[in-house]
């Protein structure tokens, strides 16, 4: 790869996208000032090395590296970009934006060979003829063993086979005495890689053909055919992963987003990294992420080693200004501790500064405007407000079960109690409540892998180890605590609904909501969110009825009747009278399913006059069409069984998107929210056949039958809008659905619960929320920075409401902020976890933040004020310069 091409490409997509202004360059690609630095920076970078794109977490670093991307491929290279799994769809959708075409993200090996299926119009065309392959980090996660089937293991033999065929003109060996082993889509792939490779057909063919003869040499045959040596820890596992990364083919410039994930050559991310993809003598990688280090500076050598650097040096400069942070923060008025920090971070940023970029809050507009009219420091533009639970105001049996609780942490040491220990640690929180109501410590459904996350001081599986022996009393003593936390707090599901932590939680949400605030809510474990969101909504509800406002139910379920109960009573003081509360339902919802009828008597024309105003999108007009016929369909011939109507169906969804303000909607506006629907319903080019830049009728009916299915998927088993919970189970197409609603400031969901893995990267949810509740403290304080970086990203609700604000001179103190509300329990494990995530957070904050002394310990050094401005100004800077 020419990489002074590549430079002098890349500032020309720089300097244009900058000429150009406000109009649309490249196809509606815009960068700000800072974006366009980064792009020079870059481009003088790759000329000698890889990159690390450290900005702060939504400051726009995809679209600077989509530009990246589109130089590669414009001056003849290619480009792999390696993402977790969920962020597909927002990749796609910013390399359309600047001209890169790219497949949909590859997930599995099947996907990976149905490239080579026979050919159908939907069928793309092999990896190593795309210019961009967008590549999920978990897709190596092949599960191999000796009964799996050939086709998941056998394109290494086969490769073998075929390039030794054409090396030496005869296949190996016994080869054709296995060939009914081999299932043909396996031969074609093996069959394409060599002849592309042989022809000099593929980009890099002569790298291809380097690796192959590799292979060759290293390929045992006929021990090649036996399925038992490709488990993942197996001799021959590196041959497959090596096989199929040249199906992948030849890669010049490898992105790696969200780099810090998965640190290690024997995680999957590092098999795909390291094995699958294959690369050129001089090709480059660029890791993004906004958190290069979480835990500890040592964490900077693995991030330099994605970017293929590797130097001591750097380590050892990198732990001196650790060190010296460390030191200057606990003493700053010793000359010798201030004058090691400050040659400290002139060594670190001079080691850092050729392989690094960090734009942060520090260069932000609204962060700056925020630092000049309130006078506060920089980052204070972010507020932490605990939400504090004090054991002594809650009730005797609350307060008797936290101090049982705490009490096994002390009766279970040295015991295999796994049970007891997820206890101590969770009870404040909620989820251990939800293991006395029947889970297993780990529930595979729901909390995948979150305890052995969780248990930073795992007790040994009583599979594993010796059965430790216990002596009689103290299992005794474990025992009565157990006992004493089930009498106290019961094992159904109304232990939850009135636990302390989510009451307090509750308050905390329905406070901001009262203030016009919509709230992000992340936490670790399913149960007690699940819980968190069927109580919110029915106290919404009940609230709605008692104001009378409309709410979309007619009827309470059996399911959501316990919630309906404990809200009741928090709320008024006595048992709920269902019957009377189910006929308030339905009279009221009468209501509403008039304004719904309403709203559908002229829907499809009223959307159509939009639709032809401005029909940009070429999916949209066949999409209306298919929906608008299979309206008429069902007109012509109703199906009393046949449930919900199409039309119903989709005037729910836009009535959930459109502000409650007593007037009819506009076409346009109900153009805008049907072409949003089926935005967030739909990949970019789903229902597109082969290179089709527009959707023919036929594929539109298919499409759109997907897409009402759909539609109705996520309106059924709801208990409610108002809250509404995003974890594991949850179909992407109803997390873009929840992302659409939430990025609307009067539309529901008002509250969004997020399992904290699900959530917590990648999703924009800024556009109207400015609040996270942190329901589970986590130990990690880069998870808390992916956590808020949901709602603080560039173009955020709390930028505008902060500009309103300064330009309607209010007082300074009264200037809107992030807010940071993390839920903890006074005395308890969940405080102790608090203050250590409170340290690491600092230390991080350092690295990345350039706060070395934050405002509360500034205040102990009064006097000193222009030492500590000298110690933050001589703060570590990356800005791409």
């Amino acid at each position: 790869m020419d990489w002074d091409k590549v430079e002098q490409r890349l500032n020309e997509l720089a300097n244009l996208s900058a000429a150009a202004g406000q109009t649309n360059f490249p196809m509606g690609w815009q960068i700000n000032d800072g974006q366009r630095a980064s792009l020079h920076a870059i481009a003088k970078r790759l000329s000698d090395n890889g990159v690390i794109i450290a900005d702060e977490v939504g400051m726009g670093k995809t679209r600077i590296v989509a530009g990246v991307a589109r130089a590669v491929v414009d001056c003849g290279g290619r480009v792999a970009i390696l993402v977790p799994p969920g962020l597909g769809y927002q990749w796609r959708d910013e390399l359309h934006g600047i001209g890169v075409s790219v497949p949909p993200i590859l997930r599995s090996l099947w996907q990976y060979f149905a490239a080579w299926a026979p050919k159908q119009s939907t069928t793309p065309q092999p990896w190593f003829d795309e210019s961009a392959i967008l590549i999920s980090h978990s897709f190596t996660n092949w599960r191999l063993g000796a009964n799996s089937r050939p086709w998941r293991w056998a394109l290494l033999p086969e490769v073998y086979a075929c390039w030794r065929q054409r090396s030496s003109g005869r296949y190996p060996r016994c080869y054709h005495d296995n060939e009914i082993l081999i299932d043909d889509i396996v031969k074609s792939v093996a069959e394409e890689i060599v002849s592309a490779a042989a022809g000099r057909r593929a980009h890099g063919a002569r790298e291809m053909r380097n690796v192959l003869d590799r292979l060759l040499e290293e390929t045992p045959w006929p021990g090649a055919l036996d399925a038992a040596e490709y488990e993942a820890d197996a001799s021959l596992r590196p041959g497959l992963e090596r096989a199929v990364g040249l199906g992948l083919g030849m890669f010049d410039l490898v992105i790696i987003d969200e780099a810090h994930k998965s640190r290690g050559d024997s995680t999957m991310l590092g098999r795909l990294l390291e094995g699958v993809i294959q690369t050129g003598k001089n090709a480059r990688r660029i890791a993004m992420t906004a958190t290069p280090v979480e835990l500890d500076a040592s964490q900077w050598k693995s991030m330099l080693l994605r970017i293929q650097l590797e130097d001591d040096s750097i380590t050892e400069l990198v732990n001196a200004f650790s060190e010296a942070v460390r030191k200057v923060r606990n003493t700053p008025s010793d000359p010798a501790a201030s004058s090691a920090y400050l040659k400290a971070a002139r060594d670190f940023k001079t080691a850092l500064t050729p392989y690094l970029l960090r734009r942060d809050k520090r260069q932000d507009p609204s962060v700056i405007a925020f630092q000049r009219y309130s006078g506060l420091p920089l980052h204070e533009y972010r507020r932490e407000r605990e939400i504090l639970v004090d054991p002594m105001q809650v009730s005797n049996p609350w307060r008797q079960v936290i101090c049982a609780a705490e009490s096994l942490s002390f009766a279970t040491r040295g015991m295999n109690d796994s049970v007891a220990r997820s206890l101590r640690l969770t009870m404040g929180n909620g989820h251990g409540i939800a293991t006395l109501m029947g889970h297993a410590v780990c529930d595979s459904e729901t909390d995948p892998d979150l305890e052995a996350e969780l248990l930073t001081d795992p007790v040994p599986s009583e599979s594993g180890c010796p059965t430790a022996v216990v002596p009689e009393k103290r299992d005794a003593r474990v025992r009565w605590w157990k006992d004493l936390i089930v009498r106290h707090s019961g094992t159904d599901r109304r232990s939850l609904l009135d636990h302390p932590a989510i009451l307090a939680a509750v308050k905390a949400i329905e406070e901001a909501d009262g203030q016009g605030e919509k709230v992000l809510v992340f936490g670790r474990f399913v149960r007690p969110l699940q819980e968190l969101v069927h109580l919110l909504n029915a106290r919404a509800m009940l609230s709605s009825l008692r104001k009378e406002r409309l709410w979309p139910q007619s009827k309470i379920s059996d399911a959501e009747w316990p919630a309906v109960e404990a809200a009741h009573k928090q709320l008024f003081g006595s048992a709920p009278d269902r019957q009377m509360l189910d006929d308030q339902l339905e009279q009221q919802y009468r209501k509403l399913e008039d304004r719904r009828r309403d709203l559908r008597k002229h829907l499809l024309q009223d959307i159509e006059r939009g639709l032809v105003s401005d029909a940009t999108d070429t999916r949209l007009l066949p999409l209306f069409a298919a929906f608008r016929a299979m309206v008429e369909v069902e007109n012509e011939h109703p199906e009393p069984s046949a449930g919900t109507s199409t039309l119903a169906l989709v005037a729910r969804s836009i009535l959930e998107l459109l502000p409650d303000r007593g007037e009819p909607p506009t076409p346009d506006l109900l153009a805008g929210s049907f072409a949003e629907l089926v935005d967030a319903l739909t990949e970019r080019d789903e229902g597109l056949a082969d290179d089709d830049t527009a959707v023919e009728a036929e594929e539109a009916k298919q499409l759109w039958e997907v897409i009402r299915q759909r539609i109705e998927d996520d309106h059924t088993g709801r208990d409610g809008s108002f809250a509404r919970l995003m974890y594991g189970n949850t179909p992407p197409q109803t997390r873009r659905l929840l992302q659409l609603g939430f990025n609307r400031l009067y539309s529901w969901p008002r509250v969004l619960v997020c399992q904290s893995q699900v959530g917590r990267e990648g999703l924009n949810l800024h556009r109207a929320c400015r609040i996270v509740v942190l329901l589970h403290p986590e130990w990690n304080p880069g998870v808390v920075e992916q956590q808020i970086g949901r709602v603080d990203r560039v173009g955020s609700h709390w930028e505008r409401l902060c500009g309103e604000a300064i330009a309607e001179n209010c007082p300074p103190t009264d200037l809107p902020r992030i807010e940071v509300r993390p839920l903890v329990f006074r005395g308890t494990y969940d405080e102790w976890n608090w203050e250590v995530l409170r340290r690491r957070w600092e230390e991080l904050r350092a690295q990345l933040h350039g706060v070395i002394i934050s405002s509360e310990a500034a205040e102990k050094y009064s006097g000193m004020e222009e030492l500590l401005r000298e110690i933050e100004s001589a703060a570590p800077n990356f800005y791409p310069e």
